[in-house]
């Protein structure tokens, strides 16, 4: 056995240093792959022209598709070494015969509001997107004082004579670049806030921004401006209504998540948080704390692609709430409709059941009236289909009213019971804590 050991180790050893030379090729050729080149980025302000200016330090051979800003003209490249040149047939395309350092140039107007939002330049080999972090070199030659600003951290702010010199860096994607102009600042990170001058930002909006700014990256917001409109990385907010400005910013996201044309429910979903008096969206309001709201609207942030938004607006609700619920699926006419919320468990009365199930609405917890009424052996009238109901019970008679607030005893007295009894699916269900405290009986509850 002996004279085998050594030639096997050696085997054994040759094997597991070639598993590893080939792992490491492995590894080596997926960094390749992904990797993007180094890019730098710098951008001259000169009588309202904006010239671009990308340099990358290293491509290889061969064609690249250019996406360009839609403003973008005169787009030409270089190579350090050898010819680089453009094509303009269905798209623009940018040949390269040899590896190296590349240089692409166009230029763009100043927009009219001086806020440029569509500036970058995107870079595809095939059908992939070259990107990675850059760095962003401003070069304003206008011989203005106000600083640009741009929601990215700052290197560089040096004024020269005919020239203010800027350098941001670790930028990931295309961010708004504009002057301060009039306006007042407010910085929370790299975020910036632009309201109007001689004013103060009270506690409460610096508070509300602060949450908002939790949810999104960096981002550039303009107060005080005549319109809401939420853009990538760009706000504009009427006023200071930032309530507005989160529920905007929900149903954008919203928009681009679900493959639906223009769903109704992004409606529903605005009127929730801008506090509209629309019925459905007060359903919604009411059924959730201030903190369920939040959790919500996180929980529709972090959407990726929905084809069916009503199933994913019940299924995000009935996670916040923790019982499920079919409200936007069944949506029919927001006059009649209840947001429900059906907990599946076990209502007993001395051991025998109940009913299988318990209907949660605004807040309060509702069972079955026709389930009770056979377990009790009550005996339940429908006087008016889907209104009015009589249960008669040993020694008196109930008359109840669906969605009223009071109720009739033995033909005679009144009382009172705030949405005392519910439709839910064409069946009445009356509120659990009402219905013990009128007949004096306790229900127990067991998982189903």
């Amino acid at each position: 056995m002996k004279p085998l050991w050594f030639p096997l180790t050696l085997l054994l050893s040759v094997s597991t240093l070639m598993l590893l030379y080939q792992w490491d090729r492995a590894e080596a050729g997926s960094e390749q792959v992904t990797k993007s080149p180094n890019l730098d980025v710098s951008m001259t302000v000169k009588e309202d022209t904006l010239q671009f200016h990308y340099t990358y330090d290293q491509l290889k051979a061969g064609i690249y598709k250019l996406d360009p800003p839609e403003k973008a003209t005169g787009i030409v490249c270089s190579h350090q070494e050898s010819s680089c040149r453009i094509t303009h047939q269905k798209t623009t395309e940018m040949i390269i015969e040899k590896e190296g350092k590349v240089l692409v140039d166009y230029t763009m107007p100043m927009p009219e509001n001086e806020v440029i939002n569509d500036w970058m330049l995107v870079l595809k080999k095939e059908d992939r997107v070259l990107q990675s972090p850059f760095s962003l070199t401003i070069k304003d030659l206008d011989e203005r004082k106000d600083p640009w600003l741009v929601p990215s951290a700052k290197e560089s702010d040096i004024p020269m004579e005919n020239l203010r010199y800027y350098k941001f860096s670790s930028m990931n994607e295309s961010l708004p670049l504009t002057r301060k102009g009039e306006a007042s600042l407010w910085k929370k990170g790299n975020s910036i806030v632009t309201y109007e001058a001689g004013t103060e930002l009270s506690a409460e909006v610096q508070q509300e921004l602060q949450t908002f700014l939790e949810w999104t990256g960096p981002i550039l917001i303009q107060l005080d401006q005549s319109d809401t409109k939420v853009l990538d990385n760009h706000m504009k907010v009427e006023g200071r209504d930032v309530k507005e400005l989160q529920a905007e910013y929900v149903v954008e996201h919203l928009k681009k998540v679900t493959t639906e044309e223009n769903p109704w429910e992004l409606k529903v979903v605005k009127d929730v948080y801008t506090g509209n008096s629309m019925s459905m969206a007060n359903e919604v309001v009411t059924s959730l704390t201030e903190e369920d709201l939040l959790t919500w609207k996180k929980r529709m942030l972090q959407a990726e692609r929905t084809e069916d938004l009503g199933l994913f607006l019940d299924e995000s609700l009935s996670d916040v709430y923790g019982a499920e619920t079919t409200y936007f699926q069944n949506y029919e006419a927001p006059t009649t409709d209840h947001l429900c919320y059906v907990e599946k468990k076990r209502v007993l009365y001395h051991d025998q059941m109940v009913t299988d199930r318990i209907v949660h609405y605004h807040g309060s917890s509702y069972l079955s009236l026709p389930e009770i009424s056979r377990v009790m052996d009550y005996e339940l009238t429908e006087i008016e289909q889907g209104a009015v109901y009589r249960l008669e019970v040993p020694g008196k008679e109930y008359r109840f009213y669906v969605d009223q607030p009071t109720f009739i005893v033995d033909k005679e007295r009144f009382g009172m019971g705030e949405e005392l009894l519910i439709m839910v699916e064409d069946s009445p269900y009356i509120k659990w804590q009402d219905f013990q405290g009128l007949f004096d009986i306790n229900f127990t509850t067991r998982p189903k």
